[in-house]
């Protein structure tokens, strides 16, 4: 057997080993009054520490406690646009706090100005250069969600193109959960969970309508389980064969003898406008088949949805229902322009936000889906 020479240990290790031979209480004492020190250096109650004498931000601190974030935005945007006497120092602890709400909505942008507005202020070096850092911080979570920002360079115009003209008056909602009876299936608790999430997407839709000063639409869904018969994967379900299989299927059920009759039924003859979605549970990437611009004869059109029914994706689905919904009414993608970088950051066709509720349909997607004029972009509105 090996013999291992003995090595004399360096004063340093010798004094470390004299604390941990301390008990377990003392030596996490000994770490956490380090840490103490550490943070009442570089910590956020150092830097604004002048900030929490004012009666105002302590109402801000309780409400955050609470988990009102939405009532501590609004108070801070409202003691902002105050004329109250603020410092410095302490307009910019409002302009964190905005930040970091921000930020928990996934809203980076509007984080980025908070911080910018702060740096714009005279404040103290050693503060600045904080402030500094976490502005870097947020730029590049920006700058890490851009994995097809630089494919195009113009806005696809698909306004009132094929049978779901705008987002307006009264709407019918298919929606089809695929089956296969082999590995993509639907449980009960799924499919309640889905129409749970379906249920946010069109609420929301009727609050976004009424920001524009637009009738909410009327949202009438109707729910259908489909035996496929074959097996479902990603390449059948992108391929043009999909739809000549799945479209028979969904017909006999629905006891129509053509995709025609079923929209004029369905739609008393175009007074009413037709959403199709199709939902596989698989775990893939969803799309929308929308017809193309002032196309005459395009009569096919629906989402594909393919997000797995995980309690994990309880944020995320919800938003790629009304997403990908929306091409179906003209809207296109802005996440994939390279001028779009930093416009309508907080639009559901640009950048995902933590929750549905915190997303917003910016002017160009109301613009796109009929419910306002058409606004200026830093890049090209194709005709």
């Amino acid at each position: 057997m090996a013999r291992f020479k003995e090595v004399k240990q360096p004063l340093l290790f010798r004094a470390f080993g004299a604390i941990w031979s301390l008990s377990k209480f003392t030596f996490w004492l000994f770490i956490a009054f380090v840490l103490l020190i550490k943070l009442s250096e570089t910590g956020p109650s150092a830097k604004f520490k002048d900030a929490g004498a004012n009666p105002d931000f302590q109402q801000i601190a309780d409400l955050l406690y609470a988990g009102h974030e939405a009532q501590a935005l609004a108070l801070t945007k409202q003691l902002l646009a105050s004329t109250n006497a603020f410092s410095s120092l302490e307009r910019c602890w409002l302009l964190q706090t905005q930040g970091e709400i921000y930020l928990k909505r996934r809203h980076n942008h509007l984080a980025r100005e908070a911080a910018d507005s702060c740096l714009a202020l005279d404040i103290a070096d050693n503060h600045r250069y904080e402030v500094v850092q976490w502005r870097n911080d947020i730029q590049q979570r920006i700058d890490s969600h851009q994995p097809e920002r630089y494919l195009f360079k113009s806005y696809v115009n698909l306004r009132e193109s094929g049978f779901a003209k705008q987002m307006q008056g009264e709407i019918v909602v298919l929606y089809i959960y695929l089956e296969d009876n082999l590995w993509q299936g639907w449980s009960g608790t799924q499919r309640y969970m889905m129409q749970q999430y379906m249920e946010q997407a069109t609420h929301w839709y009727q609050q976004q309508a009424q920001m524009y000063q637009q009738a909410p639409p009327k949202f009438d869904v109707h729910y259908y389980y489909l035996q496929t018969g074959r097996g479902i994967s990603a390449n059948w379900l992108r391929s043009e064969r999909f739809f000549a299989d799945a479209a028979p299927l969904l017909l006999e059920q629905m006891g129509y003898s053509s995709w025609q009759q079923m929209h004029d039924l369905m739609t008393e003859n175009g007074k009413k406008q037709l959403a199709v979605i199709f939902h596989s549970n698989l775990e893939e990437r969803s799309f929308a088949s929308s017809c193309p611009k002032q196309s005459t004869d395009c009569k096919i059109e629906y989402v594909m949805l393919t997000e797995e029914s995980l309690v994990t994706n309880r944020w995320l689905v919800p938003q790629v229902q009304a997403h990908e919904m929306a091409h179906l009414f003209g809207a296109a993608d802005l996440y994939n322009i390279s001028a779009a970088k930093d416009y309508a950051s907080t639009d559901l066709m640009n950048y995902l936000s933590a929750e549905l509720q915190y997303a917003e349909i910016a002017p160009i997607t109301a613009w796109a889906i009929g419910w306002g004029p058409k606004p200026t972009a830093p890049f090209e509105l194709e005709e």
